[in-house]
């Protein structure tokens, strides 16, 4: 057989070898694209759901320790010290924390006038000398004014000479005159300094002031010591419901949080006063 013919022979076994088109590469492409953009989407949506409720986490976890500490500290403010002072752009909340608590034996009450003051009082610390002291503050002038029922504890604590611990007498510097008896022999010794909570609606923070001194007309804000508490913060309310004959004081807490005035990430409290005159 001829070398013709055994080619010929051959040629039904040959297969031919193709490439792609140009068409079915632009489709190919296109799929990938369109893949490419749909997982890119899914996993910015995730990417960015993951940031939102980390930021909301945030905001709630210092939403809360305000809310908390403030919860605290009003628990703990003296009788008839509460007071609020409401601006445009600025509201703040005003207590006189209490340092100590007890019972008076004996003290100098109108008419009468002295410098003794005899006091049941457990663990006595010397670092009470020199801080405000009241007996029966029924209003806020009796904490920050000058109405006589608060009075620097100045002075010297002899020694009781009774071998009771119990019990201590402080002699004031100088005479003094309570206006009211406490109807339960009550007093309190407050901080050095009174304490406010204020809300900056410019900046969107709340801020705790302290160690500044007690005066009658409320600082809006105080010029003391400044911590910042929280951020973040879209509304605040404060409101004092004075102590009536079936309740104590009720303090009104409204704290809205969220990077917009649309938030709905709020906290609304009734904080009752324990402490009466």
């Amino acid at each position: 057989m001829s070398l013709t013919m055994q080619l010929k022979a051959r040629q039904p076994f040959l297969k031919k070898r193709h490439g792609f088109t140009l068409i079915e590469l632009t489709i190919v492409i296109i799929l990938l694209s369109v893949l490419a953009l749909g997982v890119s989407s899914y996993i910015g949506l995730g990417a960015s759901m993951y940031s939102d409720a980390t930021e909301r986490e945030q905001v709630l976890n210092q939403s809360r320790f305000v809310a908390e500490r403030l919860q605290r500290e009003l628990r703990n403010a003296a009788p008839n010290s509460i007071r609020t002072n409401d601006a445009a752009l600025l509201r703040c909340i005003e207590f006189a924390p209490i340092v100590a608590s007890g019972v008076y034996l004996q003290a100098p009450v109108a008419p009468a006038a002295g410098t003794e003051l005899r006091l049941a009082i457990l663990n006595w610390q010397s670092g009470y000398l020199n801080l405000p002291f009241t007996i029966y503050p029924r209003q806020l002038a009796d904490i920050y004014g000058a109405s006589g029922s608060t009075v620097t504890l100045s002075g010297n604590e002899p020694d009781d000479g009774d071998g009771n611990s119990a019990t201590r007498t402080v002699q004031l510097s100088s005479s003094h005159s309570f206006p009211l008896d406490s109807p339960e022999k009550r007093f309190y010794l407050l901080a050095a300094s009174p304490v406010s909570y204020c809300f900056n609606g410019v900046d969107g923070s709340i801020r705790r002031y302290s160690d500044y001194s007690y005066s009658a007309a409320q600082p809006l804000p105080p010029t003391g010591l400044a911590a910042l508490m929280a951020s973040d913060v879209q509304r605040v309310r404060f409101a004092v419901n004075d102590a009536v004959l079936t309740r104590n004081s009720v303090v009104n807490l409204l704290l809205q949080f969220g990077q917009s005035p649309a938030s709905d990430m709020f906290f609304n409290y009734e904080v009752h006063i324990p402490n009466v005159p």
